[in-house]
């Protein structure tokens, strides 16, 4: 099963990101991630998706948080950070547990956002996993996680690469980890920026379509991977973000009853060495959605859904860990 990253499933209920938007399993990364050296300046510098994420124009709706356990932290540090997601609900020895049915650390809320009469869905969710920071670090496991299968165009769902002849129709021009920095320019064309047209459908009762901008970089201490989708091609016609509220007619047919502008949405996943345990990483994800009220009359739908399936996606990705352990 593939991992579900942050946005919608496709053909089924609403899983994980980090989250994880609902989440969309997307063969998002076309190479390998962008390497970097130890003195190399910080994801927030050679990663423009993820700044984009995490210090955005005050004027954005979408802003996502710093994750919790930063690079560089001491074994101490972690160790605090990780009592304090717990909290009082699960004590380190039980977060730290290897077995893939150890305890994750989930957090959601909603905001009402009157203005765009939508509300702004917030997933975080942290756990621990056996593994090695190296195994998520190349381009084949980064792929069995984040695949979808092969390019494939519908309605109901799927994704594909975009061309450049449709980059340069919105006036987009692939960035590369060598354009950000030169102090983070590795030897190879890793770390260039991915676009992606994707489809989605939520329980038959909504699809969706939009472009989403994915970049993916690493340290020494981590691996990064930040999405969002992308408003600069809501002019581009067959791209633009849409989605479409479905009914069933008499003869139980899915037909559209209602359509608008996708808001936007985007997500980040970072994976973390643990400095006590070299076998041992920390997972942490986090998702923001902008949920049109249209989409189901403002009830909390995907809410509801999701717990049962992120719990499914944390054991899937332990598991797949395990694996892929040399």
């Amino acid at each position: 099963m593939p991992f579900l990253i942050p946005f919608p499933p496709v053909r089924r209920p609403l899983t994980l990101a980090l989250v994880v938007v609902g989440m969309v399993a997307l063969p998002l990364l076309a190479g390998s991630v962008a390497a970097q050296d130890a003195t190399a300046p910080s994801h927030r510098v050679t990663n423009p998706v993820y700044a984009s994420l995490v210090q955005p124009a005050e004027s954005e709706l979408i802003r996502l948080n710093e994750p919790r356990f930063a690079d560089g932290q001491t074994a101490e540090q972690q160790r605090m950070e990780l009592s304090r997601v717990g909290g009082e609900r699960y004590s380190i020895d039980a977060l730290l547990r290897p077995s893939p049915l150890a305890p994750h650390v989930l957090q959601m809320d909603r905001q009402r956002i009157d203005a765009r009469q939508a509300t702004a869905q917030r997933v975080r969710v942290v756990f621990m996993l056996q593994g090695d920071l190296e195994t998520f670090a190349q381009e084949s496991f980064l792929n069995s996680l984040l695949a979808g299968g092969d390019d494939t165009e519908d309605a109901a769902g799927g994704s594909r690469a975009l061309s450049d002849e449709e980059l340069q129709a919105a006036g987009v021009s692939r960035l590369s980890a060598a354009s950000i920095s030169e102090a983070s320019a590795p030897e190879e064309p890793w770390g260039q920026e991915h676009y992606r047209l994707v489809h989605g459908e939520l329980f038959s009762r909504v699809r969706f379509s939009g472009v989403v901008r994915s970049f993916a970089t690493r340290s020494d201490d981590s691996v990064l991977l930040a999405l969002r989708f992308d408003e600069r091609f809501a002019r581009v016609p067959g791209l633009a973000g849409v989605w479409q509220r479905l009914e069933r007619d008499q003869a139980g047919v899915l037909r559209m009853a209602e359509r608008g502008d996708f808001l936007g949405g985007g997500a980040s996943i970072k994976i973390t060495r643990w400095r006590e345990d070299p076998r041992m990483l920390v997972f942490e994800a986090e998702l923001l959605l902008l949920e049109p009220q249209a989409w189901f009359g403002g009830s909390n739908l995907l809410g509801s859904k999701l717990p049962p399936a992120i719990q499914s996606q944390v054991r899937e990705i332990r598991r797949a860990a395990l694996r892929a352990a040399p």
